[in-house]
């Protein structure tokens, strides 16, 4: 189940990569034959299916340009960037733009027969284009759109897809009205285990466990903010309830830790465990700051939710929601509820019905005696040869 989540995040954030970089892409080639008039730079790779149509050469070209930068995104930046130093981090986009140009440079004249053939060329010197201005203006304004492509992407990451689209379209001006759920979600015993390791290799477990935090978009929410070793996750109504995504995203992230146990035990020597509160109502959402802008809820549901989230300690509890949320929640299969009281919560003079949720557990099927076997060699492996994650 688990390693079918895995596959699921990874899709999903493929297809995502492909999608944003194709659209960017396929805009940025026209934009660069209206500002140049020249319409036949790639126009030689149609030769291959004897079409001529500006649009049709964009999109076989910028669908080749997508699928080279999502590779890369895919294999390269997240690993690149959280083990090299500042340096690498700024020469290496500048070295792979640079060479990414010039090779669409050196193919975009030929046909496709001649690239095909190209292993039999004497003279290699023939291929290259020529240094005039052409070659300048395409070089400054692909390196240009490569840097404007990562900076696009960062923004979207930073305040949400949602939020992205309001953002352009001018919505976030304007406060407006809406109603979510909201989860709070903090690591147990953080504290303990900041003192315990290194202030760098407690910034490396908070890495891993946000990272691991993605499954989360398989259950359709939205992370509005990192705290520290927590997160705020939020959902429309609609879809948080749908399947009842909110609590399965808590125990799919939960079962995801369980399943990595070993990774983190090799290598921070301990097992992250979560709670979390929950609560749903209306909030403000807007557009705030003059200096740094930033995409913000406001209203009591936030604040009931961080208390409920902080009741999990007193009641020793993994998973606390409100009762407001409890009575929206149809059908209720997969989860029992028990009641945990009425209570009042810290700066609140309103009672709130509080809940307890757990995850019903399906009983495991025995393993066969030959599938035991394997799977106690593949534990004995991994215990032994350190695995690069």
């Amino acid at each position: 189940m688990l390693a079918r989540e895995k596959l699921v995040i990874r899709f999903n954030l493929f297809f995502r990569n492909l999608l944003f970089h194709f659209i960017f892409w396929y805009c940025a080639l026209l934009l660069f034959a209206f500002l140049t008039g020249n319409d036949q730079l790639f126009s030689k790779y149609v030769q291959l299916i004897q079409v001529r149509s500006l649009f049709l050469t964009n999109f076989f070209v910028a669908s080749a340009i997508a699928i080279l930068f999502t590779i890369s995104d895919t294999l390269f930046k997240d690993r690149i960037i959280k083990y090299s130093s500042s340096w690498v981090i700024i020469i290496l986009p500048t070295i792979l733009y640079f060479v990414l140009g010039f090779l669409l440079l050196i193919l975009a004249p030929l046909s496709p027969k001649v690239i095909l053939n190209m292993y039999q060329q004497t003279d290699v010197t023939k291929l290259l284009p020529s240094f005039d201005i052409q070659f300048i203006r395409f070089m400054v304004y692909f390196y240009l759109a490569c840097f404007f492509n990562n900076f696009l992407q960062s923004v979207i990451k930073k305040v949400g897809k949602g939020n992205f689209r309001n953002w352009i379209f001018g919505m976030m001006n304007k406060p407006r009205e809406d109603e979510r759920i909201f989860m709070f979600i903090d690591m147990k015993s953080s504290t303990h285990i900041a003192e315990k390791l290194s202030h760098e290799k407690f910034s490396h477990l908070i890495q891993d466990i946000f990272n691991d935090m993605a499954i989360i978009d398989n259950y359709m929410g939205e992370i509005y903010q990192y705290m520290g070793d927590g997160a705020i996750i939020s959902w429309p109504v609609n879809k948080g309830l749908k399947n009842n995504n909110f609590l399965r995203a808590f125990y799919g992230f939960s079962n995801l830790i369980t399943k990595r146990e070993d990774y983190y035990h090799r290598k921070y020597d301990l097992i992250p465990r979560f709670k979390a509160g929950v609560h749903v109502g209306k909030v403000m959402v807007l557009q705030v700051g003059r200096i740094r802008k930033d995409i913000s809820y406001n209203g009591d549901t936030l604040n009931t939710a961080a208390r409920i989230e902080s009741m999990c300690n007193e009641y020793n509890k993994s998973l606390l929601i409100s009762g407001d949320l409890h009575n929206m929640i149809h059908p209720k299969d997969g989860f029992y509820f028990k009641e945990v009281g009425n209570i009042r919560l810290k700066g609140k003079m309103k009672l709130v019905d509080i809940y307890h949720v757990r995850e019903k557990r399906l009983p495991k099927r025995p393993l066969s005696p030959y599938l035991r076997i394997i799977l106690d060699k593949i534990n004995f492996f991994k215990k032994r040869i350190p695995l690069y994650e």
